[in-house]
């Protein structure tokens, strides 16, 4: 039995397996079935009997440390941030006359994540609200389609986040969906950055992470068919095996608030840290996900995450993910990433990444560059020969570029294995589950 991936980092005991929310059709709620605040357990059909409501608590109004209003905190600092966007959300603020928000997990550019208690069902659950100009809700319609494939045998489904219901609430400046999510721990980027100072995470532990990544994908390709296009640590959530962490992260609220600032007609709190317990990786943020196979076509993926295809105007489907577990699998075991596509002056540039690409994994196939000939000439010549004007940083091999492993040879044919140029050549999800270097021990 395959032990919960943070066991693998901080548990020198097998534990047992993770108890997960099933995957089923009257867990998901779409978006015309809620059209307002109303209530949710009825859309749902969760009260089969009459429950004890529990009490909403009272968080503290005073003893904590306010941050000076110049200082920039958390959402304030993202390149696009406009408060008038944002939900003003208040910690102990009850929505839907049901969910007490505790604690803020996160934000994002589109969205808060916060720890609500639910006051009817007596369980946590993390509440996503959006911005409220979210130009085209993507994530939604994923969980519908995911729910016509449940429930499913699918080991990959217990790694998929789940969405257990989802409502709208108005501000002063709109309306803002608000997804009821399965709750969750913090990210594999942020215990990378917090608990492992950015040195990245031990090889087993890293093979664990993508082998349950790599079940998730399989589920969502074959079963779902549904292209993630988004895929990195930051989206890779670790799972609880029960909520006494969740008890705790409510509690410390209460006697030692989180730093906050006023700003206008809101409040900004800090996030709340939380230190990692044993629990399954789970995939989350669909906010970007395409459904069907494709091809697709457009601009997708973090830029420096970006496959070869997307940078040369190439439809796209399934493949792109496997390159983003590959960049993911190199950022969670080096703690930094293997392309920059930046230039000195730290703006990001195609011609930059191209001649990386070029470093770690040799030239492209001319039949590539065939696809899409008139993009491919802005940086190769007729012949497929690359063009010069971004010369290609000959020091940065995949060899060169891995500094933590005795033993690189596997891992490093895995990484070419994923990170094909040609997307026709790369393996599928089910395919890389048996790769030599998973299977190993380190």
């Amino acid at each position: 039995m395959q032990r919960p991936l943070i066991a693998r980092l901080l548990s020198p005991t097998p534990s047992r397996s993770p108890a997960l929310l099933p995957l089923c059709p009257q867990l998901c709620v779409s978006l015309n079935a809620s059209r307002r605040a109303s209530s949710l357990a009825h859309k749902l059909g969760w009260a089969t009997t009459a429950r004890r409501r529990s009490e909403p608590r009272t968080l503290p109004s005073h003893g904590f440390d306010m941050i000076d209003d110049t200082q920039l905190l958390e959402e304030e600092g993202l390149p696009e941030y406009d408060y008038h966007h944002f939900y003003p959300v208040r910690l102990g603020e009850i929505f839907n006359d049901r969910f007490q928000t505790v604690a803020k997990l996160g934000y994002g550019s589109s969205s808060t994540i916060w720890l609500a208690r639910d006051l009817q069902e007596h369980q946590y659950v993390a509440l996503k609200i959006y911005i409220h100009n979210s130009a085209q809700h993507r994530e939604l319609p994923f969980y519908e389609k995911l729910s016509k494939a449940s429930p499913s045998r699918h080991i990959g489904a217990e790694n998929i986040r789940k969405l257990l219901g989802s409502f709208k609430v108005n501000s002063p400046f709109g309306t803002h969906i608000v997804l009821v999510l399965q709750a969750s721990q913090m990210s594999l980027r942020d215990m990378d950055t917090v608990f492992m100072q950015g040195r990245g995470f031990n090889e087993n532990f890293v093979k664990s992470a993508i082998k349950e990544l790599l079940q998730a994908l399989d589920f969502l390709h074959s079963k779902v068919q549904v292209v993630h296009t988004d895929i990195h640590p930051g989206n890779l959530l670790l799972g609880i095996e029960d909520d006494s962490l969740f008890r705790t992260l409510e509690d410390t609220e209460m006697t030692n608030p989180v730093p906050r600032k006023k700003v206008f007609d809101r409040t900004i709190y800090s996030s709340r840290l939380m230190k990692p317990k044993v629990g399954p990786l789970l995939l989350s943020d669909f906010g970007e996900a395409r459904l069907g196979p494709g091809p697709h076509a457009g601009d997708i993926m973090p830029i420096m995450y970006r496959a070869p295809e997307t940078l040369l105007w190439i439809q796209w489907s399934y493949t792109v993910d496997i390159w983003s577990v590959g960049l993911t699998a190199w950022d969670l075991l080096e703690g930094k990433t293997l392309f920059s596509a930046r230039n000195a002056d730290g703006s990001f540039s195609d011609g930059v990444h191209f001649s990386e690409l070029i470093a770690a994994l040799g030239p492209p196939p001319r039949d590539l560059l065939n696809r899409h000939h008139e993009r491919a000439l802005e940086y190769w010549d007729e012949n497929g020969n690359w063009g010069g004007f971004v010369p290609v940083p000959s020091e940065k091999t995949l060899d060169a570029a891995e500094t933590k492993l005795k033993d690189k040879t596997k891992f490093l044919r895995f990484m070419r294995r994923v990170l094909a140029w040609d997307p026709k050549m790369r393996p599928t999800a089910k395919e890389l589950m048996t790769d030599p270097w998973l299977l190993e021990e380190a």
